[in-house]
């Protein structure tokens, strides 16, 4: 049995999601989650404090699974073929791990909050890929980008159920980032808490 002090907020956040991909959100309890570690319930609000705490460290434990998905995907890739593999092994995530996906987009933090760091490397990883092809206009179309990947994600489970969320996406991406291109400098639309250069 481990030891209340050998477990971490890292650890809480792994073994949430598993139990999350396992059992569902019905099942998704601090008490749930302490069985799974074998320690008390007691031990894990000291690392998260409550429900809330513990579904910001299992959201993190999911952007840090996606961070590297994406990086593994765009590894050996450079510019617009890059930016393509990223969007593919998003989709890829969020059509093959639901519910990785829904605590990822639901349970980000705070700006300003330490905690959102998994996040943010998400973000700069997507970013800088999008810089590599379009330095004028990095943050903007690395913006726009997401929201149109998300989207279409959403699309997919909800009115556009019939429609495989890649359908026509490389296309997309492709006029997103022309489109862009074709305007130069843009600035970033994003507010002083997003992480930005």
């Amino acid at each position: 049995m481990p030891y209340p002090s050998q477990i971490d907020a890292e650890a809480i956040g792994q073994a949430g999601l598993a139990l999350l991909e396992e059992e569902g959100w019905g099942q998704f309890s601090l008490r749930q989650v302490a069985r799974r570690l074998e320690v008390a319930p007691n031990a894990l609000y000291r690392h998260v404090g409550d429900k809330d705490g513990l579904v910001t460290e299992v959201g993190a434990a999911a952007a840090r699974l996606m961070y590297a998905a994406i990086d593994r995907a765009t590894a050996r890739l450079d510019g617009l073929p890059r930016v393509q593999a990223a969007v593919g092994a998003y989709v890829a995530f969020a059509t093959t791990r639901p519910d990785a996906y829904r605590v990822f987009m639901e349970a980000l933090p705070a700006p300003g909050d330490e905690r959102e760091a998994p996040w943010d490397r998400v973000w700069e990883l997507v970013r800088d890929q999008v810089e590599a092809v379009m330095p004028l206009c990095a943050e903007a179309a690395a913006f726009a980008l997401w929201a149109l990947v998300a989207g279409r994600i959403a699309l997919a489970n909800g009115p556009a159920q019939e429609v495989a969320p890649t359908e026509g996406l490389e296309e997309a991406v492709g006029a997103l980032l022309s489109g862009f291109d074709a305007m130069g400098e843009v600035a970033s639309p994003l507010s002083p808490y997003f992480p930005q250069r």
